[in-house]
């Protein structure tokens, strides 16, 4: 009986396509373009930069995170890859602090995109704004967390994005910390209240009141589900409530959940040394193997393959030291 071979000794390589994509599909972004898909061989390189619908969901949101984040690995160039990868089939996309330019991009290189979260906003101006959402005219569902909006532009989401079923408008704040009740503001309110389409809404930390979420519940006759959090100007009189009977309602809890786990992939080839039992690396070589083979829309195919066998050459280099 032959012995098991051990898992460096194996060629990857020979793995089936159909292998090799069930494995990849089962990793994050910055798996796929920072970490270790990378590292295994050609074929597996080339099966992530030619399947388009590994790249349908990107989540930008922790990049900065994630080492080896390094000065050619900049948010934008990530972004630039990883919509090229998808060759316009992204259909989910979560980032953080994008300004103008970013959002732009999104809105050109996706334009089937159907669902979008931005979390926080940099740099951003009506304009821009505007510019962007206007491309995205197929958008289901828009997740607002910690990025203010005003009235005009919450009209401008219900005028461009005319199949919106899913909105989320969320200001986080602590637990821990103290919240003042503000006067009561429709404006939202009734901007939100235009999108008719609505399925689904979440409200966190808003000023409306009571008339203000009335207009929405008149207006969205397909609203379902209604989330909302530290709205502390709505008073669920009888009137109102008759209203949401239809409705199914999460309204006021004791604390705020914290936030979703982190979804940064921290590569352990950063953090063990020799002295821990682990082989060590160099980290050139280390974003050579990674950042050339996917970042770059300038690199053309002849500049793969000089890539590629210099990169095999690099391998049994230190598989025979």
């Amino acid at each position: 009986m032959p012995e098991p071979v051990e898992a460096w000794e194996r060629d990857w390589a020979e793995l089936p396509a159909d292998s090799i994509s069930c494995v990849l599909h089962k990793l994050s972004l910055p798996e796929l373009l920072l970490g270790g898909v990378a590292e295994v061989c050609r074929s597996w390189r080339r099966a992530a930069r030619e399947e388009p619908e590994l790249w349908r969901r990107i989540d930008v949101r922790h990049l900065p995170d994630v080492p080896p984040f390094t000065r050619r690995a900049t948010l934008e160039n990530v972004m630039r890859s990883a919509l090229r990868l998808s060759a316009g089939q992204c259909h989910t996309f979560l980032a953080m602090n994008l300004d103008d330019n970013l959002f732009m991009l999104i809105a050109q290189r996706a334009p089937f995109l159907k669902s979008l979260e931005l979390t926080g906003r940099y740099l951003s101006y009506k304009r821009g704004f505007a510019n962007a959402i206007k491309k995205l005219p197929l958008l289901e569902e828009l997740s607002l967390v910690n990025y203010y909006c005003d009235a005009e532009e919450l009209g401008l989401i219900a005028k461009a994005c005319p199949r919106l079923k899913h909105f989320g408008l969320i200001h986080e704040i602590s637990c821990y910390s103290h919240h003042d009740k503000d006067p009561t503001d429709d404006r939202n309110a009734f901007a939100i209240a235009r999108m008719h389409g609505l399925r689904s809404l979440q409200l966190v930390d808003d000023n409306l009141g009571n008339n203000g979420l009335a207009a929405i519940i008149d207006s969205c006759p397909h609203l379902e589900h209604l989330y909302i959090r530290y709205c502390c100007n709505i008073i669920m009189d009888a009137s109102l409530t008759a209203k949401c009977a239809r409705i199914i309602m999460d309204y006021y809890y004791e604390y705020f959940p914290s936030s979703e786990p982190c979804g940064c992939c921290f590569s352990p080839m950063s953090w063990f040394s020799h002295d821990d039992g682990y082989e060590s690396y160099d980290p050139d070589d280390y974003h050579d193997l990674s950042l050339y083979s996917y970042l770059g829309d300038e690199i053309d195919g002849a500049d793969f393959e000089e890539h590629e066998r210099i990169m095999d050459v690099k391998r049994m280099r230190r598989y025979l030291s």
